[in-house]
Formats: C-alpha cells, sequence, structure tokens
C-alpha cells in the first residue's frame, strides 16, 4: 500500500496556488490565434442552412440549375439535390422551385423566401463576424474576453432604448455632436465626449443604440414651446399614475414610442389625457450612445 504524505494547510494553499496559476498560464491566447464560429440555422432540432448551404443557394440563384451550381461549388449533383430537397421540406414554403419550358428548356430558382434566407443569414453572419473582430482586439487573456463579454450582455434600466443610424457628426476639441436617425425618421440630437465618440468608433451610417432614462423625459403639450435640443411629437396612448408618480407614454412614428415618468401632481396640471398631441423634450446630453 502507497503512502501518501499530508499536507500542512499552507502547503496545500500553495499547492493550489501554483495549479491555478499554471492552468491560467496555459489559457493565455498567443498573438496568431483568432476566436472563430460557425453560424447554423436549425429547424425542429435539424440543420437547415449554415455558410455551404447558403453558398448552394447563391450559386443556384446565380446559374438557375442544381447542376452547375453544384459544379461550382465542387460537389456532386446528388448531394447538391439532397440539401436543396432538405431544405424545401424544412422551410414553410419553398426555397427553391422548378422552372419549365423557356429558351433553356427550364432549370431551378429562388423563390422570394430564398432570397430572403440568404438576405438574413448574410446580415446575422456580418454581425456575427463584427462581434468576433470586437472580441478579438480584447487582449490575449480569457478574463479579458470574458469582461468584455459580459459588457455587450448587461442590461440597462433606461426604459426608452432605440437603434439607429448616425447621419451627422461634428467634433469640436472636446466634444462631438451625433445626428441619430430612427426608423420612424425622428432625429436624436446627442452630445458626447470627443474620447466616447473615439472609443464607439461613431461614423455617418454606422448603427448604434440610445438609451434614455424615462426620468430625464418631460411631456409638454404641443402649444407649449420648450427650449430643448430633443422635442419628439407624438400622441398619449398610455398614462399611469400610483398618487406620486406619473408615467406618460407617447407613440411617435412608425412603431417607436417614447416613455416619461414625473411628478403626477404637474402633469395633472397640464391638463393632458390620452388621445392628445403631446412633445416628448429631452437634452442632447440626456442620451447614453451604445453599440
Amino acid at each position: 500500500m502507497g503512502y501518501a504524505p499530508k499536507l500542512s494547510k499552507n502547503s496545500e494553499a500553495t499547492v493550489k496556488r501554483c495549479i491555478r496559476d499554471r492552468i491560467l498560464s496555459e489559457l493565455r491566447y498567443n498573438e496568431k490565434m483568432k476566436i472563430q464560429s460557425n453560424l447554423w440555422f436549425e429547424n425542429e432540432q435539424k440543420a437547415f442552412f449554415g455558410k455551404g448551404r447558403i453558398r448552394l443557394l447563391e450559386e443556384i440563384g446565380r446559374h438557375g440549375s442544381i447542376s452547375k451550381a453544384a459544379k461550382a461549388m465542387g460537389m456532386s449533383y446528388k448531394a447538391a439535390w439532397d440539401a436543396v430537397n432538405e431544405m424545401n421540406n424544412l422551410s414553410p414554403s419553398p426555397i427553391v422551385e422548378r422552372v419549365t419550358g423557356g429558351k433553356g428548356g427550364g432549370g431551378t430558382r429562388l423563390t422570394p423566401k430564398g432570397e430572403e434566407y440568404i438576405r438574413i443569414y448574410r446580415e446575422i453572419d456580418a454581425l456575427q463576424r463584427k462581434f468576433f473582430e470586437r472580441l478579438g482586439t480584447q487582449g490575449e487573456r480569457l478574463e479579458d474576453i470574458l469582461t468584455f463579454g459580459r459588457r455587450l450582455t448587461l442590461q440597462t434600466s433606461a426604459r426608452n432604448q432605440y437603434s439607429g443610424t448616425v447621419t451627422a457628426l461634428e467634433t469640436t476639441p472636446l466634444a462631438s455632436e451625433v445626428t441619430l436617425r430612427l426608423s420612424g425618421g425622428e432625429n436624436l440630437y446627442v452630445t458626447i465626449t470627443r474620447e466616447s465618440a473615439r472609443r464607439l468608433a461613431v461614423a455617418e451610417g454606422e448603427t448604434l443604440f440610445a438609451l434614455i432614462k424615462s426620468t430625464w423625459v418631460d411631456i409638454v403639450p404641443l402649444s407649449q414651446c420648450k427650449a430643448a435640443k430633443n422635442m419628439l411629437a407624438g400622441t398619449i396612448v398610455g398614462i399611469v399614475e400610483d398618487g406620486t408618480r406619473a408615467e406618460i407614454t407617447l407613440a411617435l412614428k412608425g412603431e417607436n414610442s417614447v416613455t416619461a415618468s414625473m411628478a403626477a401632481e404637474r402633469f395633472r396640471e397640464l391638463g393632458l389625457q390620452e388621445g392628445d398631441r403631446a412633445y416628448a423634450c429631452f437634452e442632447a446630453s440626456q442620451i447614453l450612445l451604445a453599440r
């Protein structure tokens, strides 16, 4: 029978620390290592489509023929046909359909649903690649990458959250004035520091997220003009009071809305009711940007 010497508490702690340090050292990323991921869509727990099948659909759209698409990809006709047949069976509506007659005697073409799948896949794939590119810039340590990932999944208490496109950017030595166009056509005018604009890589055409706390928003009737950088006109569609605070929701253009939280007594003095038109007002410095 072997004999295992008993370690003192100090010796045991030292061994554990050495093992931990060794593991962390082994898990360091070297400069040549990259973080990558493959994007796959599944339906009913079956592989629906991924990079290869999307390329096959693109080749079918380009050549109008499964056999020509298979040849362009260096795969057999049977493998290409089986892939198309499985995608058609898993899709709510056909992705690829046969075309009979015509100058070439018929062929195969993508349906609008097939073109939609290609577009959605390419957009999500571009977002994923952009995400992993940013992830790869966070350093070599796993802990740095984990910290960055936690920041991306951080939930915010800001009631008003919008996605918009940067249409204008003006920069001074200390600040940057950003114009963000929302889906409904409204403009948000945002003031951030120049360093924040650099860190977020703000540029015209980029998509950013705008966060506005409901307590930063003021509601006024259309007849009362207020000197605020941002004044969004809308229709009051919701009013909730608890005796102390009032929460007012305005429907904007498109599907956007804005919610304000203010003293109930002050809101009652405005005499506003559901269905009335009003302004949601807030300053450019009261908008947080993220991407």
